[in-house]
């Protein structure tokens, strides 16, 4: 979980409402802090103490990246909350939207500013928890031509039956009654096979494996290079329909599409009456 006690106050004054929208400043401050943390902080600590068993294969990898993901997310969440937002999912969620707002209405110049002091916290982040020099992550940056054809390479991947019959098969060995619903510890087990999958099959399987047949190297290290290619060109409209179509169906094989969340969602919310 991201969250933080609820009721933290600054000079006895809680602070729970957060802003109404974001100014540049605002958003320059939020990036600063969150990649002071990550370089000098208790999210730096928490890094290299991922490092030590960095160069291992799945599925220690998966769960070292999702410690990664655990200290990087909850870095922001604790710079987020000195600004009102609330300490939680719901409070990230809330900035990436205003973000997404404020984004809209900037010039291009302060555009490519906020997204490359943020590519650059992530690469400090990848760099940290891997043992990846930052020269080397640097010097695998591509077009935006090349990764939007690594990313339709991944999506066939994500599509093939095969792959998909094996993500339904391992989700339907835990499914629950269905009148029951689905209990948050089974979704969790659905999205952590998810993830195995994919980097197991999608990423790191078959001959040769898809990281290598990019040109980012072999197993863990070619990983990571795909993942930053990844991130740095995720708003690009191609790249991201390449990886939501592909998502889609690995989740409906998951039995994660979206109409069934909202029933799970509704269920939720009627119990909570």
């Amino acid at each position: 979980s991201l969250s933080t006690p609820a009721d933290q106050s600054i000079g006895g004054v809680l602070q729970s409402k957060p802003p109404d929208e974001l100014t540049p400043e605002m958003t320059t401050g939020v990036q600063d802090a969150t990649d002071m943390y990550m370089r000098y902080g208790i999210g730096r600590r928490a890094l290299e103490e991922i490092a030590k068993n960095a160069g291992k294969e799945s599925p220690s990898l998966i769960e070292r990246w999702q410690k990664m993901m655990e200290a990087f997310l909850g870095t922001q969440v604790h710079v987020l909350a000195g600004l009102g937002y609330a300490p939680n999912e719901e409070g990230m969620a809330l900035y990436n939207q205003q973000l997404g707002m404020l984004m809209q209405t900037l010039d291009p110049e302060t555009q490519e500013k906020v997204r490359v002091q943020g590519r650059d916290t992530w690469r400090l982040v990848l760099s940290t928890a891997f043992n990846v020099p930052l020269e080397e992550i640097e010097a695998k940056e591509v077009s935006i031509v090349d990764a939007r054809n690594a990313m339709h390479k991944v999506s066939l991947r994500m599509l093939d039956p095969a792959f998909l019959d094996i993500v339904k098969k391992k989700c339907d060995a835990i499914e629950a009654t269905r009148e029951d619903g689905m209990t948050p510890a089974e979704m969790q087990m659905r999205h952590s096979i998810v993830q195995e999958a994919m980097i197991s099959h999608v990423y790191l399987g078959g001959e040769p494996a898809l990281v290598s047949e990019l040109g980012f190297g072999e197993g863990e290290r070619g990983y990571v290079f795909l993942q930053l290619v990844m991130s740095e060109h995720q708003s690009d409209p191609l790249v991201a329909q390449y990886v939501s179509s592909g998502m889609m169906q690995v989740l409906n094989a998951a039995g994660l599409d979206p109409a069934t969340l909202q029933k799970i969602a509704e269920k939720a919310a009627e119990n909570n009456k």
